[in-house]
């Protein structure tokens, strides 16, 4: 059975979830965090999952940006900072879906990237997913997006 445990900063209400987490209790001593399952208490450390690579992704919702209008997508801009490669999935209303790969030349530093969207792709909403390759840590700090705006008709 999977499992879902959500989570929220008391300091910015930011929330997240992790999925097959299987803890039913956490705390946090001397800087330490502990999760405890009914077989134990373990130290949450580590950049793997028993040796298996940690699958994160971030996934923003569908959005027209402001603009009725249909329109394409040609360029996103992030600011980040990465240990590794991120893909960055785009999907118009439609459930067409493109992965793009975003290579990081400068790990564990502060920096933009840049994904070139091709031109064959058409909506009025869009959304986007970031996800790690190869259990990468990432953190985004900004995302722009630079929309084509086409035709007044909504599809």
């Amino acid at each position: 059975m999977s499992q879902l445990t959500l989570c929220i900063n008391l300091s910015n209400l930011a929330c997240g979830q992790y999925c097959n987490y299987s803890f039913n209790s956490f705390c946090e001593i001397d800087g330490k965090h502990y999760g405890a399952t009914d077989d134990g208490i373990f130290e949450l450390v580590g950049d793997t999952d028993a040796g298996e690579d940690i699958n994160a992704w971030l996934e923003l919702p569908m959005s027209d940006f402001g603009i009725n209008n249909v329109k394409r997508l040609r360029r996103i801009y992030l600011g980040y900072e990465a240990t590794g490669d991120l893909i960055i999935k785009v999907k118009d209303n439609e459930d067409n879906e493109r992965p793009y790969p975003l290579d990081n030349i400068a790990l564990d530093k502060q920096v933009g990237g840049e994904v070139t969207i091709e031109r064959d792709q058409i909506g009025r909403y869009w959304g986007l997913r970031i996800d790690n390759v190869r259990g990468a840590y990432f953190a985004i700090d900004s995302i722009e997006v630079v929309p084509v705006v086409l035709g007044r008709k909504p599809r």
